[in-house]
């Protein structure tokens, strides 16, 4: 059987979701995508078409790093197997789901910037035997593993790139860093 490959780009409609499959688990999110073009016939004016949406798998590490990077809104561009699925619904009627099982992810960066932090660079996914002992459970991100669910992606501080504090010319990105969850968390 041939497979379609394809990319997507659109924004995300909701923040991705950590779900325990067969194989372990995976992350799931939905994009949605539109198209932009002109009123016929009224110069000046552009309108959105409707959305057509993609729900998206992304499995192993890839899937972690996805979880850990995207929210609701962040504009994404996707590439994978695409599939089209047919499924009945509770009303009798025949539903139609368009599912991709992602080769690679990333932000769109016409839409702004990100910065790439290696997964040894981060803080360890899995800390070591007795460096969480007397931690308080702050939560389960639903990757299995109790030391590892302690830790997410937060929006970070705004750090000048190529330049000092002061200088407004320089570029503002988000640095991202790890953080426990829950409401031990400093305000």
């Amino acid at each position: 059987m041939y497979e379609t490959i394809t990319t997507v780009q659109g924004r995300l409609v909701a923040d991705p979701v950590v779900v325990e499959g067969r194989g372990g688990p995976f992350t799931k999110f939905r994009v949605a995508q539109s198209e932009r073009h002109q009123v016929r016939g009224e110069p000046g004016r552009w309108a959105d078409s409707d959305p057509s949406y993609y729900d998206v798998s992304v499995f192993r590490g890839l899937g972690e790093n996805a979880a850990r990077s995207l929210r609701k809104g962040h504009p994404v561009v996707v590439h994978g197997k695409l599939r089209v699925r047919q499924y009945p619904r509770s009303d009798g009627s025949t539903g139609v789901a368009v599912e991709m099982d992602a080769h690679s992810v990333g932000h769109d960066l016409r839409w702004g910037s990100t910065v790439y932090t290696r997964n040894s660079d981060l803080a360890p996914a899995m800390p070591s035997e007795g460096a969480t002992a007397g931690l308080p459970d702050l939560g389960d991100t639903g990757f299995g593993d109790p030391a590892r669910d302690r830790y997410v992606v937060e929006q970070g501080p705004s750090v000048p790139l190529g330049g000092s504090a002061g200088d407004e010319a320089a570029a503002r990105v988000d640095t991202g860093p790890l953080l426990p969850t829950g409401s031990e968390r400093a305000a």
